[in-house]
């Protein structure tokens, strides 16, 4: 879980350097066309300032030679600076101090481009003498040229000041957004690689769990196989003392049964029936280890021929025969004999244990689910109480007595061995005097 919290925390990380990076580079863009457009604000002040300057030469020129090629010029240029100040009211936009500065260098322009047309129009109108004009014109251009030089260079040192300002902000963001980039990589980095060592140790760990679950799984399965040998060899070791215990008592019976009272023939009874008892236990046993070693061997199955196989043995010896219905049971992959087994212990249940009631009836049906196939087998029978489920597929576990219905406990132990030995499941429901049904699934296609 901690692994996978740093790897998210890095990835968030550089996702989010990534978008200051995107930020950033957005506000240097936006900080250069901020600092080009101040260039193009000086370059234009420069440029009006210039273009006054012609316009003076020309009308010098005009006022001392008479020729209208200055008067060409000094119209020219005119025109010029209307553009001009367009260019510089729209680079000014958005500079309000600028903006309201335009307006007051208009006026100064326009008031000296008419003292330098009204110079013009005294020549045109011999008046004055060209030495009377020229000394006229200088003296009032002095004082507006004065003017409009301080105004351009009051505009200039403001563009200057925001010139530095923009060239300090860029300056401090790119030195920010260095720092962030840089430990925020360095952060990034330090979890990715704590990441990678924490998958390394998790790895190694993994295999030491591994390998001491190899170990354990194959000292479990060497203690199985002991226990299976140990319960197989004291099954078969009992079997010759039990012989003898039912062969001695049946000779008691027949041959001295005169010899003995009441009391002695009861009691001779009860461990003649012990010792069938406890050959049946034996057989049981013997299965149940029996199973343990027996390999599973896989092949398509017939439910349906089985299950008629199975019916037509359990109910060969039964007393009353309930009523058997059998939908179309799904084919599956399983051991044979195996699966026989299963079912010849799940139908016995259920002809047992519905035998006290007047109309016994037995369902089996199938269901596929994903990759297995689902039988049940419901019976009407006395049913059991679920509270006691725990115990329901344990070794010598019985939900009844056995005065009630006999055997051995050993019977659905054998069912969920066989069915776990498959790889499926086996399970139950139970309405006591109403409904059992036992379910156990199996694979559908063998299993590479």
């Amino acid at each position: 879980m901690g692994i996978k919290v740093g790897l998210i925390v890095a990835l968030m990380i550089l996702i989010s350097l990534s978008g200051m990076t995107l930020i950033r580079i957005q506000q240097f863009a936006e900080s250069a066309k901020a600092v080009e457009e101040t260039h193009l604000v000086i370059e234009a002040l420069h440029q009006i300032l210039l273009d006054v300057k012609d316009a003076e030469s020309a009308q010098r020129g005009y006022l001392l030679t008479g020729h209208a090629d200055f008067l060409l010029a000094h119209d020219a240029v005119a025109q010029r600076l209307v553009g001009r100040l367009t260019t510089l009211r729209d680079l000014t936009s958005g500079h309000l101090k600028q903006r309201d500065q335009i307006p007051i260098l208009q006026d100064m322009i326009v008031q000296r481009m008419e003292t330098l047309a009204s110079g013009i129009a005294l020549f045109r109108a011999p008046i004055l003498d060209r030495g009377q004009i020229v000394d006229l014109i200088q003296g009032q251009g002095m004082s507006s040229m004065a003017q409009l030089h301080v105004q351009v260079h009051r505009m200039l040192a403001t563009e200057e000041e925001e010139l530095k300002r923009r060239a300090a902000l860029v300056s401090h963001n790119a030195a920010s957004s260095r720092q962030w980039i840089f430990f925020g990589n360095l952060f990034a980095v330090s979890l990715l690689l704590y990441g990678v060592w924490a998958i390394l140790r998790e790895i190694e760990q993994r295999k030491l769990a591994q390998r001491e679950t190899q170990k354990s799984m194959a000292q479990l399965e060497l203690t199985n196989k002991e226990l299976e040998s140990f319960s197989y060899s004291v099954s078969h070791d009992l079997r010759s003392p039990l012989r003898a215990i039912d062969g001695y008592s049946r000779i008691l019976q027949e041959d001295y049964a005169d010899k003995l009272d009441d009391e002695g023939r009861r009691i001779l009874n009860v461990v003649r029936d012990s010792s069938k008892k406890m050959g049946m236990l034996i057989d049981d046993l013997l299965t149940f280890s029996k199973l343990g070693r027996k390999p599973v061997e896989l092949r398509k199955i017939d439910m349906n021929e089985l299950v008629d196989d199975v019916w037509r043995d359990v109910t060969s010896h039964a007393d009353k025969v309930p009523a058997f219905n059998k939908a179309y049971l799904l084919p599956c992959y399983g051991d044979r004999a195996l699966v026989r087994q299963v079912l010849f212990n799940l139908l016995s249940n259920s002809i047992k244990y519905s035998s006290t009631v007047s109309e016994p009836v037995i369902d089996i049906f199938s269901t596929e689910e994903e990759d297995e196939i689902v039988y049940s087998v419901r019976d009407n029978g006395v049913g059991f109480d679920m509270r006691y489920y725990d115990k329901l597929f344990g070794v010598f576990q019985r939900l009844h007595s056995e005065s009630e219905f006999p055997g051995t406990g050993v019977g659905l132990a054998i069912v969920k061995r066989v069915v776990v030995r498959h790889g499926g499941r086996v399970w139950a429901q139970s309405e006591p005097a109403k409904e059992t049904i036992f379910n156990f699934s199996l694979p559908t296609e063998v299993s590479a």
